[in-house]
């Protein structure tokens, strides 16, 4: 948080905007566009605070992006749940455009602490015999440098990123305890809190299905009897949608009073399509640009994703990431050998939250290359931190199964965090380093044209 530069970090003055409107004019984040006469719209309610917009034209003659959209409320669309809490914290100081953005940036601090705290607790949950595991995994999430940039500017990608894993925690403890959460109400309300974060987090509802699901079949009809099995199913439905509903729902039912449509993010979408550059999948090299800068960025794109490591760092990372993935596909391979065999009990609850992961990924991944390819190209991999706690998992699983003993698992999982920890030293590096120079420039060059997230 300290070393990046004020709103250099993808769609901040917009984040920052969205803050102010509640802090100072005490509202819901709110934007109207007037109908198009080109492909430039211009807000025309609420608005916008001249102290706010004065303070991001100064700022933004030191970015690598100067451009009229930087001034507009674009993302006062954007569900409310991180800037209101945010503007709320605010209240502690002056209305200062810059005393609110650093606040804003201490709550995306802060929750993205809860995040690694909540990825330690869901593999606890789901692996209770193995802690190492646990402090592996949330140790890794922790020293990765994109998640720790992600959440050290003004953005909800910090709420929505904790909902998601701390939903996981109560999918995966509903699962393995039958007496926690009965009517999965908590379910159903985490993935509400998770909507009400960020819209992305759409992708979760088919995991919400598959809890709903599998909590229905761990008791067979045939020993409640038809009716009863029948009616405590109705009962989960029932509260997960109910926990939803009252979570997110009025903030659909509101978006369709002031936008007259559910989302409220049509207007937002036209303009960032109507203005940046799409993925055409159509040229050959598209898929592989598009995997190749989006794993870059999983390692560290900072700034408007025009700040990079070494070109070497990134093809080690990506070396070592494919072994250490490698060796957590062999392990479950093995466990399932295993069990298959008889040789080992199966823990249920871990299949079931592979599954739920699994459905979530997919649905993620086609979210992901339908956006680049209808809306805006975006290699940025922030979008699948929603999956924090099974990336994770692939990084150290397969380290923590060859360990086979307890000091050779503590030995290298130190290894590992020591060399997460020297990444995210190099990046701090980095991020510091990338100050302008004399006459607004960057010291490192952009290496591909920055864009709308």
């Amino acid at each position: 948080m300290a070393v990046i530069r004020p709103l250099d970090a993808p769609d901040e003055p917009g984040h920052l905007q969205a803050i102010m409107q509640v802090r100072k004019q005490h509202i819901l984040p709110e934007m109207h566009l007037q109908p198009a006469v080109n492909t430039a719209r211009e807000v025309i309610w609420p608005p916008r605070d001249p102290e706010t917009v004065a303070y991001i034209r100064k700022v933004r003659q030191e970015l690598p992006v100067n451009d009229h959209y930087l001034v507009i409320p674009y993302k006062s669309v954007q569900p409310p749940l991180y800037y209101v809490i945010a503007g709320l914290v605010a209240h502690v100081a002056p209305p200062e455009p810059k005393t609110v953005l650093y606040i804003g940036r201490l709550v995306s601090v802060l929750f993205g602490a809860a995040t690694v705290y909540f990825c330690w607790l869901a593999i606890r949950e789901l692996v209770p015999d193995a802690p190492v595991l646990a402090v592996a995994a949330a140790g890794v999430t922790a020293l990765l440098p994109q998640f720790c940039f992600t959440n050290a500017h003004a953005a909800n990608d910090s709420a929505v990123n904790l909902a998601a894993t701390a939903g996981f925690y109560i999918w995966v403890r509903a699962l393995a305890d039958p007496e926690f959460d009965g009517r999965l109400f908590g379910a159903g309300a985490m993935l509400g809190f998770a909507i009400l974060s960020k819209l992305t987090a759409i992708v979760l509802i088919p995991g919400l299905v598959l809890v709903i699901l599998f909590r229905m079949f761990q008791a067979r009809p045939s020993v409640l009897g038809l009716a009863n099995w029948l009616k405590r199913g109705l009962g989960m439905i029932a509260g997960a949608t109910l926990g939803v509903v009252l979570v997110c729902g009025w903030w659909f039912v509101r978006n369709l009073v002031t936008y007259g449509e559910p989302s409220g993010t049509k207007a937002e979408l036209h303009v960032v399509a109507g203005n940046f550059i799409k993925a055409d999948f159509s040229k050959p090299q598209t898929a592989g640009d598009l995997a190749h800068y989006t794993l870059e960025n999983l390692w560290g794109r900072f700034g408007w994703n025009d700040i990079t490591l070494p070109h070497g760092i990134y093809h080690f990372c990506n070396t070592a990431a494919l072994v250490l993935v490698s060796l957590s596909v062999l392990a479950a391979i093995g466990v399932f050998a295993l069990w298959v065999t008889r040789r080992r009990p199966s823990n249920v609850v871990t299949w079931q939250a592979a599954s739920i992961f699994l459905a979530i990924g997919a649905g993620l991944l086609a979210g992901f290359i339908q956006y680049n390819a209808k809306v805006a190209y975006q290699p940025q991999a922030r979008y699948f931190f929603l999956l924090l706690v099974p990336g994770a998992l692939l990084l150290t699983g397969g380290l923590h199964w060859l360990a086979a003993k307890r000091a050779l698992r503590l030995a290298t999982v130190g290894l590992l965090l020591i060399a997460f920890g020297l990444l995210n030293a190099l990046a701090l590096v980095a991020v510091k380093q990338a100050g302008p120079a004399p006459g607004g420039v960057r010291h490192k060059p952009r290496r591909r044209p920055v864009a709308l997230s």
